[in-house]
């Protein structure tokens, strides 16, 4: 995560000594987990515990607890190493990423178990074993996967479809932020949109612009919105698009970072305020205790926060936005599919990171959001990536980075509930809870051989 940086100094007005100090500090909160990991292997092995059980339980453990202390960081977790490989992650619809990440470990651990060196001779038929149930765990895996892959696919070809188009603007972060420019931002959306139904005979249809495509208080502020709204009535159409929206909190009004839709009658048709912010971006955590924090990077009020598994209603079908970095939280989109959800639309700016991996690592995430749930995707970049993911986590008509796109497609509506969707992420807490069962048992075993 080392665009970090990036987004600090060139955005956040951060000096590059505290912004490498923050990302000195970020590496150690994160890789304090990788240390803990390697602790726990070594002191249940002292206790013997057997790696091949303690590893994946810790892993998966852990990995979860990141995702939530803080708000989470679930970033990249291990599996998503898989994702170039759709068969072997078709089985996050049963145990979202913490079991496929669990799986990747245990892999890992017989595979040690089969090629480390051993001077007992006794010793080689386990190491036979391991590598025969390595072997047959990823057979097993692949087989499995690349069946319910081509299922998906099928599926999604003979389910009811929604022309969906994204557009990507390419508008730079000092633009977006001028007010005098907003009727040129505003107007860099509408041309491609004119566009595409130009070439779409559908109607109505939904035109996904990005977050922060409305740099300024949508309907609010009259005169930039009227254009869009003028837009949606003349094409037919449904565009949604990320603005600031304003929330009346205790008296006090609040900013959210809000996505609009707007009907085909020129008319709001309903909002969803972002749930999930972005620590240190859009609000300051523990704010009592970093204090200091908003002094260095500069950050006002705390943004307001939205209801979770709120849908928007394009016509009869529900849309379950999310904002920006909200695609990495499995719980959010699959909060959405339980309220009806039959579409996932994506909106992000992705501009923060400049020139670096971070816009395909964000994608990728979505990928894992379509299987888990076997819903489509629309993903909105302002400055890419941008295009569609597929129920089977396949990415289709994806755009590069920092270049104008538009792209259209008929998304499958798939009305199926998967194993994820109704029970969520159930291995994430069962490991943590059984890694530390495991450890009391191994202590009070040691003990008891001591005595």
């Amino acid at each position: 995560m080392y665009w970090v940086m990036v987004v600090m100094i060139t955005y956040g007005g951060v000096h590059w000594s505290a912004a490498l100090l923050a990302l000195f500090l970020f590496a150690i909160y994160l890789g304090a987990y990788m240390a803990l990991f390697c602790w726990a292997l070594s002191l249940g092995a002292r206790h013997g515990i057997s790696p091949l059980l303690a590893g994946p339980l810790v892993w998966a453990g852990f990995e979860w607890l990141r995702g939530i202390i803080l708000t989470g960081v679930p970033w990249l977790p291990l599996c998503m190493g898989l994702s170039g490989n759709l068969p072997l992650i078709q089985s996050a619809e049963l145990w979202s990423t913490s079991g496929l990440s669990l799986l990747v470990v245990l892999i890992n651990a017989l595979v040690t178990q089969a090629v480390w060196p051993s001077q007992q001779a006794s010793a080689l038929w386990r190491r036979v074993l391991a590598a025969a149930v390595a072997l047959a765990l990823v057979a097993g895996g692949w087989l499995w996967g690349g069946w319910r892959y081509d299922q998906a696919e099928a599926r999604a070809q003979a389910a009811p479809t929604m022309p969906v188009s994204v557009v990507q603007a390419n508008v730079s972060l000092p633009m977006l932020w001028q007010k005098k420019l907003r009727p040129v931002v505003i107007e860099r959306h509408m041309r491609p949109t004119r566009r595409a139904a130009a070439d779409n005979p559908d109607r109505p249809w939904l035109v996904v612009w990005p977050e922060s495509a409305a740099p300024f208080y949508f309907l609010r502020d009259a005169r930039p919105s009227l254009p869009v709204l003028e837009l949606a009535q003349e094409l037919d159409a449904y565009i949604m698009l990320g603005s600031l929206g304003a929330v009346r909190e205790d008296k006090l009004l609040k900013v959210s970072n809000r996505s609009w839709l707007i009907g085909p009658d020129g008319r709001e048709a309903g909002f969803y305020d972002k749930v999930h912010l972005v620590p240190f971006g859009e609000y300051v955590p523990l704010g009592q205790v970093l204090f200091f924090v908003r002094a260095v990077a500069q950050i006002g009020q705390d943004f307001a926060v939205g209801a979770p598994g709120k849908v928007l209603r394009v016509g009869p079908v529900a849309v379950g936005p999310l904002i920006c970095y909200e695609s990495i939280f499995p719980e959010l989109a699959r909060a959405m599919h339980r309220n009806g959800a039959r579409l996932l639309v994506n909106q992000t700016n992705d501009a923060w990171f400049g020139r670096t991996s971070a816009p395909f690592q964000h994608l990728s995430h979505l990928q894992l959001r379509a299987i888990e749930n076997r819903m489509a995707c629309a993903r909105a970049a302002n400055t890419g990536v941008s295009g569609f993911v597929l129920p089977s986590g396949r990415v289709i008509q994806a755009t590069g980075i920092y270049e104008p796109g538009l792209e259209s497609a008929r998304l499958p509506l798939m009305n199926e509930t998967t194993f994820f969707t109704r029970h969520g992420d159930i291995i994430g807490p069962s490991a943590l809870i059984a890694a530390l069962m495991l450890a009391v048992a191994g202590l009070w075993w040691g003990r008891k051989r001591e005595a």
